[in-house]
């Protein structure tokens, strides 16, 4: 409810009239002259309209401006106190109305930086506007007090609250409206990409798919996603992979606001404790990616959770979900975040404290914004409640009991969201301020199975190959990847040999189509270690590929039950297309005697038949003789036209040509509708 002033000040006594004036006088104080929004820089974040719905509710301005109206309010009946209890309460009031005018004008200022679509000029200003109504409500109010509470002098304070609070309204009906949402493609408002492109698949391997899709424009992204996060990061700040991924994810955050202050905050601590203790900070931080294991565990069992709530088909089982998700939420990555916060910190945090103790130690921090963030997170009484069982659903009231007290499901979700934005704004903090301190990062950190899994997942992005989900079973690697056609089975190739360079004890891999009526693509190390031969004096100079995936077809082919002459038939057909394809490519530089096109397909040619002959090496009898003889051919027909006028070659390499017209390849991962 809206604070109600009267419209005169009526009766004031001459002790608190002088007091006042006495008192501001003496104390020379000043309303906060906070920034007004407005003087920033335009709105450069991109959000959709439910992303701006987010902002303006965690930015719960109106609530901000009905403490400022509460406090010029308790000023304004000290009109008819005593000159002592006006020297008593003015000047703890005025500070706390200067507090309150600069936490909503900071706020609004936060406000300003979101560029939401499909939204009015109108909306967008009304952050900027509240504060700036809400600035002036304050700064009249101190004239009034100047001049002794002149009833002239009270006007102005009555006008510029009323305004605001009309704003305040305004706010909070935007706010409310969840009838103007409309659906909206996150992904290509935020980073110019679309939701087909990364949106489908789990978040552990969104690294694959947004390096796979940044692949394809990446001045233009980076363009776009550096304007959007120069609050953070400056144009001179080289965009790794690492950090690459950690700002796109933030710009994707369903609580965008809160994601980006936490992000903002726990830059500005690492990199000052950097700077400050380099060789502290690093230790802590050191001993928080050495539980990568356990988050990244904890992360999989949030989504478990999750689904779980989504699947429910009554209340009573969505609440036991969403619990479930809380506990993991304050346990996990509250948890985790707030010691390693307390640390930073120089704070002892006691070997498996409670929920309560970590809030306690976060509360004494007192106004450290991160620690007031975080410890708004925890509630122990909900944690408590689920861990003991002591909750149920009311099917009549249709509540959530949590020990015995009523809440909202939704608050609890909201919780869980809220909880987990502040926990990777953190960490994308981190890597931003690591990122615009190289000088000071020791990266010498212990390898583990999920630094490796990330590496998998970066080589498979840089390739543009993209992974939805990758699993690990002793020393299998599982990629799950959308189904595939037979010009996407090169890079499939060049996946799994890149990933093994990556990870080099990987004894079998398996690439799992969506679609799950095909079957997987599996390579063990037989095949790798063959491909690997024959590429690994080729990276540097040429694109090794089309020698190597030869042998790693053999081995595919084999592990999906393939006959020795179904499997050589293929080889030979995928061997003769590329000679073929290259000659054609070349076809008219060397029809005008091009001396350079010559060299090149002569050492394409001879390229393949070293590939050739190490596929040959995995195959036996009938079928190893085929394509040993057509390796053979190649290789002869390289070293004969040698000497050969370029011209000829473009009718040349008459083997591959027969080879293509006798041979039809047969893979079995791919469907007639597929390929």
């Amino acid at each position: 409810m809206d604070t109600v002033f009267p419209d005169q000040l009526g009766t004031i006594e001459e002790e608190s009239r002088a007091a006042a004036q006495a008192l501001i006088g003496r104390l020379k104080l000043t309303t906060p002259h906070a920034q007004p929004p407005e003087r920033q820089n335009v709105a450069f974040i991109p959000v959709t309209r439910a992303q701006w719905k987010s902002v303006l509710k965690d930015a719960d301005l109106p609530r901000l401006q009905q403490e400022t109206d509460e406090t010029v309010m308790e000023i304004l009946l000290l009109r008819t106190a005593s000159g002592t209890t006006v020297g008593k309460r003015l000047p703890e009031l005025l500070q706390r109305l200067g507090k309150s005018v600069v936490t909503l004008s900071a706020i609004a200022g936060e406000v300003s930086r979101f560029s939401p679509s499909r939204t009015s000029a109108a909306e967008r200003r009304l952050a900027a506007d509240l504060a700036q109504a809400n600035q002036r409500e304050a700064q009249a109010l101190f004239a009034c007090l100047r001049q002794g509470w002149l009833e002239s002098a009270w006007g102005p304070v009555h006008m510029h609250a009323h305004m605001a609070q009309t704003i305040a309204r305004a706010l909070e009906t935007a706010t409310r409206n969840q009838a103007s949402i409309p659906d909206e493609d996150t992904y290509r408002r935020t980073l110019g990409l679309s939701a087909e492109e990364i949106g489908h698949g789990s978040g552990v391997a969104v690294r694959a798919r947004l390096l796979a899709a940044w692949a394809k424009s990446p001045k233009k992204l980076d363009r776009r996603l550096r304007q959007s996060m120069k609050h953070l990061i400056d144009d001179s700040l080289p965009l790794t992979v690492k950090l690459l991924n950690h700002l796109a994810v933030l710009a994707l955050s369903n609580r965008p606001l809160e994601a980006h202050r936490a992000t903002l905050l726990s830059r500005n601590l690492v990199a000052s404790r950097l700077k400050s203790e380099p060789e502290f900070t690093r230790s802590v931080m050191a001993r928080h990616v050495s539980k990568e294991r356990e988050l990244l565990s904890s992360h999989r069992g949030q989504i478990a959770y999750h689904d779980a709530y989504n699947r429910a088909e009554h209340h009573e089982e969505k609440a036991r979900a969403a619990l479930d998700m809380h506990r993991a939420a304050l346990e996990g990555d509250v948890k985790r975040t707030a010691t390693v916060l307390l640390e930073l910190l120089g704070r002892t945090v006691p070997p498996g404290a409670s929920l309560s103790t970590i809030r306690d130690l976060l509360v004494a921090e007192g106004e450290k914004p991160l620690c007031k963030l975080l410890a708004s997170t925890i509630h122990p009484g909900w944690r408590n409640a689920s861990a003991h069982e002591d909750f149920h659903w009311d099917p009549v009231d249709g509540t959530l009991l949590l020990g015995g007290q009523p809440t909202a499901l939704q608050a609890v979700l909201d919780s869980v969201i809220r909880a987990r934005t502040i926990c990777h704004g953190f960490e994308h903090g981190v890597a931003v301020a690591y990122a615009q301190n190289p000088s000071l990062i020791n990266w010498d950190t212990e390898e583990t199975y999920v630094s490796r899994d990330l590496a998998i997942l970066q080589s498979a992005g840089e390739v543009r190959f993209s992974v939805l989900d990758i699993r690990r079973q002793g020393s299998l690697v599982r990629l799950d990847v959308p189904d595939f056609s037979i010009s996407d089975l090169r890079e499939a190739f060049r996946v799994i040999l890149r990933g093994s360079i990556a990870d080099p004890d990987v004894k079998r891999w398996e690439l799992r189509q969506s679609s799950r009526d095909r079957l997987a693509l599996c390579v063990d190390d037989t095949g790798v270690r063959v491909g690997l031969r024959v590429s690994e004096p080729l990276w540097e100079a040429v694109d090794p590929l089309p020698f190597a995936e030869l042998p790693l077809m053999v081995n595919a082919m084999a592990n999906a039950g393939e006959s020795a002459e179904v499997t050589a038939s293929s080889v030979l057909f995928f061997a003769a297309a590329h000679v073929a394809g290259e000659r054609d490519r070349l076809s008219h530089a060397l029809t005008h005697g091009d001396s350079a096109a010559k060299k090149e397909l002569i050492s394409t040619t001879k390229l393949i038949s070293t590939g050739a002959k190490a596929a040959a090496d995995l195959l036996e009898n009938q079928a190893r003789r085929k394509l040993l003889a057509f390796a053979e051919v190649l290789a002869g027909e390289s070293h004969r036209l040698v000497t050969a006028h370029p011209w000829e070659l473009a009718r040349g390499f008459v083997p591959a040509d027969r080879a293509l017209r006798r041979h039809v390849p047969c893979l079995p991962w791919i469907t007639e509708a597929g390929g």
